[in-house]
């Protein structure tokens, strides 16, 4: 039987590695302002202050959340196997 506890910590610290080096790639691409600035200068309606701003970012956040969980199923199914 697979240590449950065991699974779970290697998949969040797998999805975690991953998280952590999407992360430095997009600092690295996107240095310190990130995407919604970069979005900002080539858009033709105002993101800062606006509802469009928020709708932009509520976006970029389930879609990250999409992603993550993604990860982390991919992750599961890894350890589920190996363990």
């Amino acid at each position: 039987m697979i240590n449950i506890c065991k699974l779970h910590a290697f998949s969040l610290a797998t999805t975690l590695g991953v998280a952590y080096i999407l992360c430095a790639i997009y600092d690295t691409l996107f240095p310190p302002y990130g995407l919604l600035a970069a979005l900002a200068s080539a858009s033709p309606w105002p993101i800062y202050g606006s509802p469009i701003g928020f709708l932009t970012g509520f976006l970029m956040f389930i879609a990250a959340g999409f992603v993550l969980g993604a990860f982390y199923g991919i992750a599961w199914g890894f350890w589920s196997k190996k363990l």
